[in-house]
């Protein structure tokens, strides 16, 4: 009788087989056919090596990607606290799933078919300047293009000048795309989410805490460094 430290471990086999069980070249039961795989696996080597000289196939390739250096940090005073972070977290998980609902009955709403060049800058320019981020217009966007309008969007905030922040429609529509971002996410798209947030974390770090406007300004930043880093698990940009 096999006793419950043994029924634990991680040895015992998964399928017991009948030691009267023959082996067949042509199984003809169940048990006959693991036999003869478990046999034919014993054949095999533990460990498969390659065997050819692949140096010239990775001259050029890295193991690792290069990220720019970190962004100082923002004064404590525009720092978003932990519990903060979690709202926005609890409220982001909220429309998220809102939005999940609602892609799966949006056969029944009038749904615009957006039509746009995926890597054309000046469509997606004018895409964004003239369209509204309502459900209806981003569920006529296609999944793949996610990912040309995230960098888009990233790349437009090049044009913040020091002091300055992410003005209320850009800020809308980051958000918008954020939401329906389907997960697990590809290695692309994390790649997208991490330069959003530096480029927030570095507009963030030209905004004076003792500016007039400065929580405010800070506002938006917070949100999406929050949301890539808490929600979408970059926690290593987070706000600590």
């Amino acid at each position: 009788m096999t006793s419950v430290e043994d029924a634990d471990s991680l040895v015992i086999p998964c399928l017991q087989i009948d030691p009267n069980v023959e082996l067949k070249e042509v199984p003809t039961t169940g048990e006959e056919y693991l036999l003869k795989v478990m046999k034919e696996r014993q054949k095999c080597v533990v460990v498969t090596k390659c065997n050819k000289d692949i140096s010239k196939f990775a001259k050029n390739q890295s193991r690792f990607v290069e990220e720019p250096e970190c962004t100082k940090s923002a004064p404590d005073a525009l720092k978003p606290t932990l519990e903060w972070q979690n709202i926005q977290v609890a409220d982001f998980s909220e429309v998220r799933m809102y939005i999940s609902r609602m892609r799966a009955k949006k056969s029944e709403h009038k749904i615009q078919e957006i039509d746009i060049e995926e890597n054309h800058i000046v469509s997606w320019k004018q895409f964004f300047e003239e369209s509204s981020p309502t459900l209806s217009c981003v569920f006529g966007l296609k999944q793949a293009y996610f990912d040309n309008g995230l960098e888009m969007l990233t790349n437009s905030l090049n044009n913040i000048k020091p002091g300055e922040t992410i003005g209320p429609k850009t800020g809308q529509w980051i958000y918008a795309f954020l939401a329906c971002l389907t997960l697990p996410l590809l290695s692309d798209t994390i790649s997208i989410l991490r330069n959003l947030a530096r480029r927030c974390a570095e507009i963030r770090s030209h905004i004076k805490a003792e500016d007039e406007n400065a929580i405010a300004a800070v506002a938006p930043l917070n949100v999406f460094i929050c949301l890539i880093s808490r929600y979408f698990r970059q926690i290593d940009l987070a706000d600590k």
